[in-house]
């Protein structure tokens, strides 16, 4: 099936519909001559945690970008009908990427921060079965410098919100994308990130040099 994805400017403003792979190598070939990329392409990044804090990283396969390393457990590109890209097209990519990537059926999204402790403290839902997250960022610009397999590393521009959560229970890896997974104090990580960095995806740099201090 034909996958058609959104393009924005640096400012979140819509610019072009194209099909995926024909827009990433426009995006790519332009980004090695000219040493950015001229678009960002909207994605959703999930970033979760156990109840004690513990982050959950995902080992990504043998895939065309980063293959094989360490990232965020859960991301995909935002696929809608609507080029305006409002909150509920990144929420339901959100969802749909938690449901697909890690076979984990309920997520509850909170509106906001507020609710979202409210809704941890209530204990309403069973972690072990869902997934409760919220939106921490959107970033409509969001640099990542992309290695591949052959070919000179790239940077890449997303229009990128931002959300973490919780969930205890087993990742299930549904689309064959991801190889392991891994828990980490978020003092470990950023260690380990500072002496290995080339284990890691560039996402992970990121989200570790900006949200720290919400990764609790």
């Amino acid at each position: 099936m034909t996958e058609w994805l959104h393009a924005t400017d640096r400012q979140g403003r819509f610019v072009k519909t194209e099909e995926r792979v024909a827009l990433l190598a426009e995006i790519r070939e332009h980004s090695r001559r000219h040493g950015d990329a001229p678009l960002a392409v909207p994605v959703v990044h999930i970033i979760l945690l156990t109840s004690d804090g513990l982050i959950r990283l995902v080992q990504r396969g043998d895939k065309p970008e980063n293959p094989f390393m360490w990232d965020k457990a859960v991301g995909g590109h935002v696929v809608t009908d609507n080029p305006a890209l409002t909150r509920q097209d990144f929420d339901d990519n959100a969802r749909k990427e938690i449901q697909e990537e890690i076979g984990v059926e309920q997520v509850v999204i909170a509106a906001d921060g507020l609710e979202y402790q409210r809704t941890l403290q209530a204990a309403r839902y069973d972690l072990n079965q869902c997934a409760v997250i919220r939106m921490i960022d959107h970033d409509p610009w969001q640099g990542s410098l992309s290695r591949v397999k052959s070919g000179e590393p790239w940077l890449k521009r997303h229009n990128v919100v931002v959300y973490v959560g919780r969930f205890d229970g087993p990742m299930r890896f549904m689309d064959g994308e991801a190889l392991d997974h891994r828990l980490i104090r978020r003092a470990d990580l950023m260690e380990d990130l500072l002496a290995n960095p080339w284990n890691y995806a560039d996402g992970a740099r990121i989200f570790m040099q900006k949200y720290y201090h919400l990764l609790r």
